[in-house]
């Protein structure tokens, strides 16, 4: 009897266990039909999603390219932006920017064009518009184009900058025989200049009065407030003129220890001779000599490249040698210098910044020395600035 009741409890408990383990095997594969769904609805996504990708991305490069309005406002080269903006959207062969400075000289930016075909254009002339928004002109003869390309044959021409500021021009050439510019190229040019106008009179400071310099009461120098707007207005006259601009900057070496030895009054009479002297080998009546606080003076020479301010460094240096400045057991007092010379994509701050960057690096070689920060020339197209005198403008 106790046999077949545990022979029935057996099967009873197989049957349970056979049960348990079939809807275990459903759950399973029950699970496993969802996990596949799921994997395969995200891949769907993402399949459709890439198909949008490459969708978005065949479109745009079969899109034309966008009219936007360009963003010169911050652009450190205005002018260059608009003769790139100014021939890429009227398909032009080169474009030309004409000024008139201070002095009265026009002054003449272009790109695309050769020396020759520079000057012939600028001396032409403001055109009488006479009510007109463009006036096409055309030029007849061979004058020499750069890399043996076709001479100029037409030009587009429309004023760059609002009557009252000053005579201007922007103008956009062709070197193809026979285009005639169509209204829908003038459309173009006066967009770029709608744009352009007011950058470029901000960078040409013909709505700002000139800098009236600070000068620092301790070493009757220019002051640091004064550094920053003269080192402005002279990169602009720089690439107005097409003149080298050199920053040098000097640092006192070990000026801490001379404040711990002499005290203030004493390192500031150091100072003071130190500005003294520097005035004396500064003799150039174009320079500008700064102090911009504690033991750093600067020398901003325009007109110059950087040989002639390293001359100016190895003048001060000869003249303590020569005549040394004794702070008491300090011993003698020396100056590093850093040196930057202006290249197209410098704007204030990184001129100064590459200066200061040339003097630590002398600082670190040891007193007295001086270095140069060598940038390469990074000049995104054909950038020429010169003056040219100015005449009718005529057809030729």
């Amino acid at each position: 009897m106790q046999t077949t009741e545990l022979a029935v409890a057996a099967v009873v408990l197989a049957g349970v266990s056979l049960v348990l383990f079939v809807l275990a095997i459903r759950r399973l594969l029950l699970r496993q039909a969802d996990v596949t769904v799921t994997m395969l609805r995200r891949y769907d996504d993402r399949l459709a999603d890439f198909a949008q990708t490459l969708s978005d991305a065949l479109a745009a490069l079969q899109a034309p390219p966008a009219q936007g309005t360009p963003e010169l406002g911050e652009d450190p080269e205005p002018m260059m932006r608009a003769l790139e903006l100014a021939r890429e959207r009227t398909r032009a062969d080169g474009a030309i920017a004409l000024v008139t400075g201070v002095s009265g000289t026009p002054i003449v930016a272009t790109v695309g064009l050769s020396e020759s075909e520079t000057n012939h254009i600028a001396r032409m002339g403001f055109p009488d518009y006479r009510g007109a928004r463009a006036i096409e002109v055309s030029f007849a003869g061979d004058l020499p184009a750069p890399n043996g390309s076709p001479p100029v044959r037409a030009g587009l021409v429309l004023p760059l900058l609002e009557e009252g500021d000053a005579k201007s021009l922007l103008g956009v050439l062709t070197r193809e025989q026979g285009r005639h510019f169509s209204e829908e190229d003038v459309d173009a040019l006066d967009a770029v200049v709608r744009v352009a106008r007011s950058p470029i009179t901000r960078a040409l400071k013909l709505r700002e009065p000139d800098v009236v310099p600070e000068i620092d009461v301790l070493t009757n120098l220019l002051d640091r407030q004064s550094f920053q707007a003269v080192l402005e207005r002279e990169i602009v006259r720089a690439r107005l003129a097409g003149h080298p601009l050199s920053l040098l900057v000097l640092d006192v070496d070990r000026l801490t220890s001379l404040n711990a030895r002499l005290g203030i009054d004493g390192a500031d009479g150091v100072l003071n001779e130190l500005a003294a002297r520097l005035q004396s080998v500064v003799t150039h009546h174009l320079d500008y000599a700064f102090r911009l606080g504690g033991g750093r003076f600067a020398v901003l020479r325009p007109g110059s490249e950087a040989a002639q301010a390293r001359e100016l460094h190895e003048a001060f240096r000869a003249d303590l040698a020569r005549n040394p400045l004794v702070a008491g057991d300090a011993g003698g007092v020396s100056l590093s210098g850093g040196i930057a010379e202006l290249v197209p994509r410098d704007d204030a701050e990184s001129f100064a910044a590459r200066a200061d960057h040339a003097l630590r690096r002398a600082k670190e070689s040891g007193p007295g020395g001086v270095e140069l920060d060598a940038v390469a020339d990074q000049r995104h197209g054909t950038l020429v600035l010169h003056a040219a005198t100015a005449d009718h403008l005529r057809r030729a």
